[in-house]
């Protein structure tokens, strides 16, 4: 009984130290300028622990006394746990719908069995199929479908009004769109906004909304869009969070 107070007291005094350092270097290393610092996909990486030691010793000392450094590498280190326990969460459940759809299987091949068996004294009949009964509907189903686009944006973006480099700019048809849009590293997940304007005048032609989440280490973000009965020709493809400013990329419609 002793050994166990003994255990848990130092479990605690350890844990109430860990908690006291991670809130110093959060706080007593400001860095706001951002003089030295990696890039944020270094960061991400290391909290993914996907850099090799060599790779990472240089950087060893300024990961350690930059409150900015240390803070981005706590957030995508949550992130990624987040994922990971997701993605968990997702297997079991696939393997749950695999086994009930299996025993639903079972069930039905057992039932056909005991339908199908000659029972004295029933005659078994087929019922009557008349022509022309089925509807299908499969043209009118694919017309109405959205067109699904990969829209990767995590090198393409700009603040402000103007942007006219043509190589990156991203190209679309003029159809209903199911967009799967990969955001810049280090954007929040949750709401956003997401709209489509003229690029020479500041006119908004769609808007549509949409919820951020990560998917496989990438922050994605999935909207449908109706652009059907848009002129092919340059626009904007503009976005933000909610209570950030907008985004823009140059975007082109084809027919």
């Amino acid at each position: 009984m002793i050994s166990f107070l003994h255990k848990k007291r130092q479990n605690d005094e350890d844990r109430q130290f860990s908690e006291l350092l991670n809130r110093e270097l959060v706080e007593g290393f400001p860095n706001p300028n951002r003089i030295g610092c990696p890039d944020l996909e270094f960061v991400q990486r290391v909290a993914r622990h996907q850099v090799p030691i060599a790779e990472i010793d240089p950087w060893i000392e300024h990961l350690g006394c930059c409150s900015e450094c240390f803070a981005d590498f706590n957030r995508l280190r949550a992130a990624s746990r987040a994922h990971r326990r997701r993605r968990f969460m997702l297997h079991v459940a696939a393997a749950s719908i695999v086994l009930a759809s299996a025993g639903l299987f079972w069930r039905q091949v057992i039932r056909g069995r005991e339908i199908s068996t000659p029972v004295a004294g029933v005659a078994a009949t087929n019922p009557a199929v008349v022509p022309g009964d089925r509807q299908d509907g499969a043209t009118t189903e694919a017309d109405r479908k959205p067109f699904e686009v990969m829209l990767n944006l995590t090198m393409s973006t700009t603040r402000g009004e103007k942007n006219t480099n043509d190589s990156r700019m991203i190209r679309v048809p003029n159809r209903l769109l199911k967009c799967r849009i990969t955001l810049p590293l280090g954007s929040s997940d949750g709401p956003y906004y997401v709209r489509v304007q003229r690029a020479v005048r500041s006119e908004v032609l769609r808007t549509v909304q949409g919820n951020a989440t990560i998917h496989d280490g990438d922050m994605r973000l999935d909207v449908e869009m109706d652009l059907s009965n848009m002129a092919p020709g340059r626009y904007l493809l503009c976005f933000r969070h909610a209570g950030e400013s907008w985004h823009r990329v140059p975007m082109s419609i084809t027919n």
